[in-house]
């Protein structure tokens, strides 16, 4: 049994190419690596978050790694 996904069935409908450079960036190994990096920095941007009790350290914190997170997760050499 094929596993559901729901960005498949919406290319699909779509009739969006499969062979898509920026889709299969999110396929790759690396990535996935970086995305298990950047699910441990949320979490103990987390819990900086908690132990701070500041609304504007939480503010600063969430941007900050927002920003982060995004950065960390384009590829090194995007298509053009």
């Amino acid at each position: 049994m094929s596993r559901f996904s729901v960005i498949e069935f919406i290319r699909r409908i779509y009739r969006l190419p499969q062979d898509y450079p920026e889709l299969n960036w999110t396929r790759t190994e690396l990535y996935r690596r970086r995305l298990e990096q950047v699910k441990n920095g949320w979490i103990i941007t987390g819990l900086i978050m908690l132990a701070s009790g500041s609304t504007a350290v939480v503010c600063v914190l969430g941007a900050f790694a927002t920003f982060l997170s995004l950065a960390f997760l384009e590829p090194d050499n995007p298509p053009l």
